[in-house]
């Protein structure tokens, strides 16, 4: 099972590498780091200048349209190889803003209505497409002009336009399926493992662990589908920064299960003051850290560190195999982390927590095979010490029946006793030398005097179990299943009800003698 976990994980890697390579080749972006910029004059219904005193040059991912009104523009270069392909082109515009688009002097469109007052900007769409005509895009350079206002959302991003560039005429998802195949693998992957954790938790005996794992997986599989439902569906840009503030709470919550986990499994001493101590310190680093991608980052990282620094603690004091592999792992985590810190939240980020669950599920279902052994281990101890009992009992139980007969009272070794059988207000007694003794009471008195090798196998019947020699097939009415044959050579009818325990019980009895 750990490799096919681990297969499975490299396997998604390779088709991540493979597909990122060859969707590349079908974009080409504008100039990100020549764009030149200028604030919007009221009521300003025509293409501004771009010479004038307040614009300035800078790099597109420093624009920011957010409580504004701009206008900019940039070069697009395109290649002869890229026109020969005769397929319909699309400006493909990302970014939390409304836009309005001019490809070379002539209007592709507007997303939204961008303008100077937050009460006449209409929303646009976060991800927006606009047709080009064949005869407006030329071989070389391509002036690209975009109109642009932010006034809505709650948020100030602090890169609030991800990307601007020419494409083949598609839906604006597509330009995000680079990632899709590995995405919904890995989303399965964490669906499959969540199940797996639930079941797993009804079983085990350490739920808070499993618990912990559960919610570790939730988190990460929820935040990774909201990076899908870019994909799926197109939304209004202020939606966007319900959906950053989502992801962010979602680390914030897997960073917490991570370090209650690591807390519980190293029964680390003070859990309270961990917590204290561990909770407001990742909350204020979270706030006064700039950028989403570094917020969501620092609300794992700083839970993971502190996981890391538990893991050397104990493995200085128990020295296990197992305490090395939760150090080996936690700190790989934690590198990992710091080395990709600049795109945590790309996919990155996914990779490496199905890394860390498929460790922490592992780890989890060895401790559910050691504890299942264990259990076993355990109840055959429980069934040797019940047969030990049952012998002790045995020995001290009484060996005669006192029975009542015509006034007198009689006294038969139990030993002697093949079965009992109720008629009416008396029973009879059937001893093992085929003798019959009568005697005035009910069944259940004397079910009461008999030691532990007797049982009542039908609601007339009481049998000396150390006299079965088999049961056979019975056709003696629905009351009854089954048949024992005793050494005497008589049958007696089993209750279909408790036929399992008769033959439980007999095989018992076989394997003491």
């Amino acid at each position: 099972m750990n490799k096919l976990i681990y297969l499975g994980f490299a396997f998604f890697v390779m088709v991540f590498i493979n597909q990122r390579s060859a969707i590349a080749q079908t974009i080409i972006s504008i100039d990100t780091e020549a764009v030149t910029v200028c604030p919007a004059k009221p009521n300003q219904i025509t293409l501004p200048i771009f010479t004038e005193f307040d614009c300035e040059q800078d790099s597109l991912f420093n624009v920011d349209p957010q409580n504004n009104e701009v206008w900019i523009k940039a070069n697009l270069t395109v290649t002869e190889a890229y026109l020969k392909r005769q397929q319909p082109s699309a400006l493909f515009v990302f970014g939390k803003m409304s836009s309005e688009v001019y490809l070379n002097g002539q209007r592709l469109g507007n997303n939204g209505t961008p303008s100077f007052l937050p009460a006449e900007e209409f929303s646009g769409d976060m991800d927006a497409r606009f047709y080009i005509p064949p005869n407006v895009i030329k071989q070389g350079e391509n002036e690209v002009i975009i109109h642009a206002s932010s006034h809505h959302g709650f948020l100030l991003l602090e890169n609030p336009i991800h990307f601007i560039g020419v494409s083949e005429y598609t839906q604006t998802g597509e330009y995000f399926k680079r990632d899709l195949l590995i995405s919904v693998s890995l989303l399965g992957s964490m669906l499959l493992g969540c199940i797996y954790l639930i079941t797993l938790a009804f079983k085990s005996e350490d739920k808070v662990t499993t618990m912990l794992a559960l919610l570790m997986l939730t988190s990460a599989s929820v935040q990774l589908f909201l990076e899908v439902s870019r994909v799926l569906f197109n939304y209004s840009y202020p939606f966007h920064d319900i959906r950053l503030i989502a992801i962010v709470v979602l680390s914030l919550i897997f960073g917490f299960s991570f370090l209650l986990l690591s807390l519980y499994k190293f029964k680390a001493a003070n859990k309270k003051r961990w917590l204290t101590i561990a909770i407001p310190l990742t909350l204020v680093v979270v706030i006064v850290t700039t950028g989403f991608d570094g917020k969501s980052a620092m609300a794992i990282l700083l839970p993971a560190l502190i996981s890391a620094m538990l893991t050397a603690y104990n493995y200085n004091h128990v020295k296990t195999r197992e305490s090395l592999a939760y150090l080996i792992a936690y700190t790989l985590f934690v590198l990992t982390i710091l080395s990709t810190f600049g795109s945590f939240n790309s996919m990155y980020f996914y990779y490496i927590v199905t890394g860390m669950m498929a460790f922490l599920i592992i780890k989890e279902t060895t401790a559910f095979a050691y504890e299942k052994k264990r259990r076993r281990a355990d109840e055959q101890q429980v069934i040797k010490l019940q047969l030990k009992l049952d012998q002790i009992a045995q020995k001290i139980s009484p060996t005669k029946l006192q029975l009542n007969v015509a006034g007198k009272i009689e006294f038969i070794p139990v030993h002697d006793i093949s079965y009992c059988k109720a008629a009416g207000d008396y029973v009879e007694i059937f001893m093992t030398d085929k003798r019959q003794s009568l005697f005035s009471g009910t069944l259940k008195s004397i079910e009461e005097q008999l030691p532990e090798n007797f049982m009542k196998v039908h609601r007339s019947f009481i049998v000396n179990l150390e006299e079965v020699t088999s049961i056979a097939a019975s056709s003696a009415g629905k009351s009854s299943s089954g048949t024992l044959v005793l050494t005497t050579g008589d049958e007696v009818p089993v209750s279909r009800r408790i036929l399992p325990q008769v033959k439980g019980m007999i095989k018992g009895n076989i394997a003491l003698r």
